[in-house]
């Protein structure tokens, strides 16, 4: 008896078990089909992300730049970021941060300023290096320009990280990108609204930090974040010197709270000795994530609005 019901049960399972099987494939079916494919949630994120653009950009004294373009996919409200390597460096210095950044939503730029990338080998003077600023710098916010007025980003929350002499062009441009006065047909400049400065220098080759420092904006209305390897006395010292020349105007909100949103300059010092872009490849100093959660509080959180520019000085 109790072997015919075994035989009874096995002949059930094996009628309806096709059945139950064809309803399970129908749904998964449905499912795929509904999802557009059989597509992690993960991958379907990654898909979404624009893949880098190798592009150039044009100088007014003649030069091409080479550079890669890491479109954002938040349209309006993308953070445009100027990514400036430091001296006999590279954009591809860049390139894991330029990534992290695209990822969170920045649109990002990283330019081979004169004499450097494919044209290392060119000897530069110093007036070369002061025409990365008032020809290179131009040429880089124009092409993002073009990107603001299709909708790809909001030029006017414009951030510009520098390390080592990338940091002076910085500076150095974000007080001449203050010093157009304002039209009637409207802005030529004013867009940079934040500063990341990796150790900084004050004085390289043609460039110096001291008078783009004293413009009255630069000094006190950008928000700023240094960050410089404490193992190294030189680079550290030159750090708390730029920090020294701005703390007085940027006075510490009250309130633990406030002093977390509002806070306008910061100094950060991780103890190692690296300094520049190789801060950057140490993953245990989380410097990316530094420059990240300043660039959401400064920049993102900010309520900035985009409009379309068109250049008055064209």
């Amino acid at each position: 008896m109790f072997s015919a019901c075994i035989v009874a049960r096995s002949q059930a399972v094996r009628t309806f078990a096709p059945l139950g099987w064809r309803v399970f494939g129908l749904v998964l079916l449905a499912a795929l089909i509904a999802r557009g494919g059989p597509a992690s949630a993960a991958e379907d994120a990654a898909e979404k992300i624009p893949p880098p653009e190798e592009v150039t950009v044009g100088t007014s004294d003649g030069l091409t730049l080479a550079a890669t373009y890491y479109p954002s996919k938040a349209g309006k409200k993308a953070v445009p970021v100027i990514l400036l390597h430091a001296w006999k460096g590279s954009r591809a210095d860049f390139e894991d941060l330029a990534l992290k950044l695209q990822r969170a939503d920045h649109a990002v730029l990283a330019a081979d300023l004169r004499g450097h990338g494919a044209d290392r080998a060119t000897a530069l003077r110093n007036e070369d290096y002061v025409a990365m600023v008032f020809e290179d710098l131009e040429a880089i916010k124009k092409f993002l320009l073009v990107k603001n007025n299709a909708g790809e980003l909001n030029i006017e929350k414009l951030c510009v990280v520098g390390a080592e002499m990338g940091s002076l062009v910085a500076v150095n441009w974000a007080a001449h990108d203050w010093s157009w006065p304002m039209l009637a047909t409207g802005k030529q400049g004013q867009d940079v609204k934040a500063l990341v400065l990796i150790s900084p220098e004050w004085v390289f080759k043609g460039l110096r930090l001291h008078d783009a420092m004293a413009q009255a904006n630069v000094r006190a209305d950008l928000s700023v974040m240094i960050i410089a390897g404490g193992g190294n006395s030189k680079s550290l010292k030159e750090a708390k010197r730029v920090y020294g020349a701005l703390e007085r105007f940027h006075p510490t909100p009250p309130g633990e709270e406030a002093a977390d949103t509002k806070q306008t300059l910061w100094l950060r010092t991780p103890s190692t000795s690296l300094q520049g872009t190789h801060l950057l490849n140490e993953k245990s100093l989380r410097v990316d994530q530094m420059i990240l959660k300043f660039i959401d509080l400064r920049l993102v959180k900010q309520p900035i609005p985009w409009s379309e520019r068109k250049n008055p000085r064209e």
